[in-house]
């Protein structure tokens, strides 16, 4: 027998070795593949299942993706298909909705969504107290929508929905704070310093909410209207502006950018109100959302936007008075009180806006003028007497500012 012969046996074997197992896997696929009974009910539905949690995933990172970037329409498009793949009872896609809504303006949808949440997040109490908290702002917000007539019933269910709140998580400290304000709202006013001490108390020292608290507390009048936040910006000219330069000023907040079309239709009518009331107490401020500097300089200068304006990179400023959707117009009177706020723009919206501007002139024309005292009558001083005992300087008297000349901290009631 030759050596090759001798061998084939073994080559046999190891082609066997090799072969069969793969047959073998082609065996079964080509079973799973045919539906036999027995053979594809597991794999196809495991597929299924893997599949389906793919698209959810992928819906909700396009919802949450587009949320971020202020395209609320968008993102609850994702959130309701994210939802509807979850039998719709998808305790996330609920509250990205919620947020969505809230940005909206979409009030009423808001309560109700807040409440499905509720509801789906049964398991999740710090979920369920963002549902109670995102509830109570909604509520104090409708209710203060005409601050000369507020609304009692609604502000109590807003304090009820915050006292939730706390139940739910006792840790959650913004509940405390939104709590007193709408204690304060109710004209329990002692009930209301109370809560804002034990936040200030548990509060991180330095805090925006902390430091707003504390004003509060020493003028509750800041919880009872809507006051305007702290701000500052430079100009292209290197020009400083803060809060305190604006006191006695009516202000109008222009928020907007180049890349969105009804700022830029806005544009005509904001150089008209700025030459027509350049006589008065009054200053326009642009606050740009644009990314591109060069971009908004050009804008600015070929449609000669002689009023201040600042670019804002890191939106400090719309942040601070919770800007989100362009334009937005907020107008602030003498006294730092938001008198006016609006997004959009429409002929209507520009008449509005001149409306609210000539009120609060007039407002501010009622001040009384600054007292001044009385220039001393030229006379010579008495004769000192002796025997007279020394005469103590007298003590300093107490002139603090009064609140209501001072622009402050971010409108009340709005803590997520």
């Amino acid at each position: 027998m030759s050596r090759r012969d001798a061998c084939l046996p073994a080559s046999v074997t190891r082609l066997a070795v090799c072969v069969l197992p793969l047959a073998l896997a082609w065996f079964i696929v080509a079973l799973a593949a045919t539906g036999l009974p027995g053979w594809r009910c597991a794999p196809a539905g495991w597929c299924a299942s893997a599949q389906s949690n793919d698209a959810f995933d992928e819906a909700l990172e396009k919802a949450q993706l587009n949320l971020r970037r202020r395209n609320y329409d968008e993102a609850l498009k994702w959130f309701k298909r994210a939802n509807g793949m979850k039998a719709n009872n998808c305790a996330e896609c609920l509250w990205g909705m919620a947020q969505a809504y809230s940005r909206l303006g979409a009030q009423k949808t808001v309560l109700e969504t807040c409440d499905r949440l509720v509801q789906a997040a049964a398991d999740d109490p710090a979920l369920v107290a963002k549902a109670y908290n995102l509830k109570g702002i909604t509520l104090s917000n409708l209710a203060m929508e005409k601050p000369e007539k507020r609304d009692s019933k609604k502000l109590a269910e807003a304090e009820a929905a915050f006292r939730k709140v706390l139940e739910a998580d006792p840790e959650f400290g913004l509940a405390r704070f939104n709590l007193g304000v709408t204690l304060i709202r109710l004209n329990r006013e002692a009930e209301g310093l109370q809560e804002l001490k034990a936040f200030v108390e548990n509060s991180d020292e330095g805090s925006d909410a902390a430091k707003e608290a504390q004003k509060m507390i020493e003028n509750p009048r800041r919880a009872r209207e809507n006051y305007a936040p702290d701000f500052s910006i430079s100009t292209p000219e290197g020009e400083y502006i803060s809060s305190d330069d604006l006191r006695g000023k009516v202000v109008l907040l222009d928020f907007w950018g180049t890349w969105c079309p009804p700022c830029v239709e806005s544009v005509p009518s904001l150089v008209h109100l700025n030459k027509k009331f350049s006589k008065d107490p009054f200053m326009l401020i642009s606050i740009s959302s644009d990314e591109d500097a060069e971009v908004w300089r050009g804008f600015i200068a070929k449609h000669k936007m002689t009023w201040p304006q600042y670019l804002d990179r890191t939106d400090k400023v719309q942040h601070a008075f919770q800007v989100h959707s362009f334009p937005t117009y907020v107008l602030i009177d003498h006294e730092g009180v938001i008198r006016y706020h609006t997004s959009g723009y429409s002929m209507f919206v520009e008449g509005m806006i001149e409306d609210a501007l000539k009120k609060a002139l007039k407002s501010a024309a009622k001040r009384p003028p600054p007292q001044t005292a009385p220039a001393p009558q030229a006379s010579a001083p008495p004769k000192p007497s002796p025997a007279a005992p020394p005469i103590a300087p007298p003590a300093p008297m107490k002139t603090e500012a009064s609140r209501a000349e001072t622009l402050a901290p971010a409108p009340p009631g709005s803590k997520w």
